[in-house]
């Protein structure tokens, strides 16, 4: 199983601050956000693992990469703005193109989380299918920034919807999926349907319709650090 953290995006909502350092490398807890992960990933069991980005930032990862002198490898989007992204959904396409069939965990680098991704992994590897992280959010004000989903009793996903007007549910989806092996021609199916590219909501979404999706619930702390609000929160939790 290989993990492919995504790191393609420019994060707007978050500059000027992203103007100079990529998202995934900002500071928390004394060490990029990125590191967080990587150290989940690993507790996983997970050792071939490789960041996706872009050709603005790829220089900072580089630099990221020999300061930890760890066997993580670079895929390298060759875009240099916002209007040029690939979109998250066309970044993995491209990703699982060069690193090859196999099962894949897949992970924004914009996510910070405090628990274990072991169970996640073996929940998968027993059912074999796909498997979107779920975390309640606790009020629908905030689950309005998000995909929320609703599962049936055996924790299939029968309804995912991308930032609802209205949710149904405070169960939201925190861009983490497990993918089996052959998950890229389905990726290959919506890209080509005109579908958006960008949000893998809208991918999970899709192929709820089309194969068994299942949710995995976990408890504890998760935020997406994607506006300057969720990152001081981050902040505050280690700084008071």
């Amino acid at each position: 199983m290989k993990a492919l953290i995504l790191a393609g995006g420019y994060a707007r909502r978050l500059a000027p601050i992203t103007d100079f350092i990529a998202k995934p490398l900002l500071p928390v807890g004394g060490r990029p956000i990125i590191e967080w992960i990587v150290e989940k990933l690993k507790n996983a069991g997970i050792k071939a693992i490789v960041v996706s980005t872009n050709s603005y930032y790829e220089s900072q990862f580089r630099y990221w990469l020999k300061c930890r002198n760890e066997d993580i490898s670079l895929i390298i989007e060759p875009t240099k703005s916002e209007e040029e992204k690939f979109g998250a959904i066309r970044g993995m396409k491209y990703a699982m193109e060069k690193m090859g069939e196999d099962d894949y965990i897949v992970i924004a680098g914009d996510n910070f989380f405090d628990f274990s991704l072991a169970d996640f992994v073996e929940f998968f590897k027993r059912i074999y299918k796909p498997v979107i992280a779920i975390y309640d959010v606790g009020n629908f004000e905030r689950a309005k920034r998000y995909g929320t989903v609703l599962l049936d009793s055996s924790g299939r996903v029968i309804k995912m919807i991308e930032k609802p007007e209205n949710p149904e549910t405070t169960l939201i989806s925190t861009a983490c999926y497990a993918f089996p092996r052959g998950i890229d021609s389905f990726m290959d199916e919506y890209l080509k349907g005109e579908n958006n590219p960008d949000s893998p909501g809208y991918f999970i979404s899709w192929l709820t319709q089309r194969y068994e999706v299942y949710g995995y619930i976990f408890h504890g702390t998760w935020m997406d650090i994607g506006n300057i609000d969720e990152y001081r929160q981050a902040f505050k939790m280690f700084y008071h």
